[in-house]
């Protein structure tokens, strides 16, 4: 909001001007900027907040409404003449304009940290769309950009200059090194635009600062409220794929899979499912060469000779180190079940190892 202090300014320069005292009032006739007598009478007042009526003349006062309905405020103008109309009406606008300027710079930031981190209450989020005149038809898209080795104010930076043409999206830091883009979505934008999007934001922040830099989506919002719902999204899609998917620099949260929903189990049901499927025997201690070995006979749809040909090894190599795998832990990764058992066992055992991480 624009602060009362500049209100009170700007109505002593109006009045000063116009040579006429002004008045600003909130719908429930306390004055908030500017200096009258008395107010205008309760009854008359009400009448007009609840008129469809822009401009309201009682003898010598004038009242305006500045700004939107509910959210809006009264602009009472007292003098005589001729010109105390033309210049009620200038000071309106001028304060409507002030307003406007208020939200899109003065509290832009404030307002989108405070979207992102739900702590705004509706009624305030509907103030702000009306005063930057955004519809409930407007649709976003919530972006992360995270950077490994840089500091977010030089990613704002470069997304600012990438983002020049886009003067309604929001780039704001987050974090140390995390920005966060709110893109105000035109019609026909669907998630592809949207993850291209991304991946040209990580691209060219990656070439820029010649850092290792990830880029997060959430699901597409459909108004402002959601928000910091596509918010939360991004950014655990961050999180999920530095634990399941590090080689990713893209993600959306839409195709997080199985590293969704384990990341949302409770720790002590991980514990249970580690100790069932390993005992007693820590899958942190696999050798690398097993594991390689594993992953690229999963990728491979359990097939033998491509996983040899792809590995350079004997086929009776690959078997060879299939039942030490076996022996060792008691599951043959050459059955689909099996397989299965294991890769999502070694998924649940790297989400344990980032939480002890995460505490140290």
């Amino acid at each position: 909001m624009v602060s009362n202090r500049l209100l009170q300014e700007c109505l002593e320069d109006f009045g000063d001007i116009a040579r006429m005292p002004m008045a600003l009032y909130d719908r429930s006739r306390t004055c908030v900027a500017g200096s009258e007598e008395e107010p205008p009478e309760a009854a008359i007042f009400d009448t007009f907040c609840e008129s469809a009526a822009d401009m309201q003349a009682l003898g010598n006062r004038y009242l305006f409404k500045v700004g939107e309905e509910e959210g809006g405020f009264i602009l009472s103008v007292s003098g005589s003449g001729k010109d105390i109309y033309p210049m009620g009406r200038l000071a309106v606008r001028q304060l409507e304009r002030l307003f406007e300027i208020g939200y899109s710079r003065e509290d832009r930031n404030q307002f989108i940290h405070n979207l992102l981190l739900d702590n705004l209450l509706p009624v305030d989020i509907a103030n702000y769309a009306r005063q930057m005149h955004i519809g409930p038809e407007c649709r976003w898209a919530v972006l992360m950009v995270e950077g490994m080795g840089c500091e977010a104010f030089d990613i704002q930076s470069i997304l600012k200059n990438i983002l020049a043409n886009r003067p309604l999206d929001f780039v704001a830091p987050m974090e140390e090194n995390s920005v966060v883009v709110v893109r105000r979505l035109e019609e026909g934008e669907r998630e592809e635009q949207i993850q291209e999007l991304a991946h040209v934001l990580s691209d060219t922040v990656s070439a820029e600062t010649l850092c290792r830099i990830r880029a997060s989506c959430g699901t597409i919002a459909t108004s402002l409220r959601e928000v910091s719902r596509s918010y939360k999204e991004a950014r655990m899609a961050l999180e999920v794929a530095a634990i399941f998917y590090s080689s990713r620099n893209v993600v959306t949260y839409e195709e997080l899979g199985i590293g969704r929903l384990i990341y949302q189990l409770p720790v002590p049901l991980c514990e249970m499912f580690i100790k069932e499927v390993f005992g007693s025997y820590d899958p942190e201690t696999l050798d690398e060469e097993i594991l390689t070995t594993v992953y690229q006979f999963m990728e491979n749809d359990l097939n033998l000779s491509e996983t040899s040909r792809q590995l350079y090894v004997h086929r009776n190599t690959l078997v060879y180190r299939l039942e030490k795998l076996q022996k060792t832990i008691g599951l043959d990764i050459r059955q689909f079940e099996d397989a299965m058992t294991f890769k999502i066992a070694m998924m649940v055992s790297d989400y344990m190892k980032y939480l002890r991480e995460k505490q140290r």
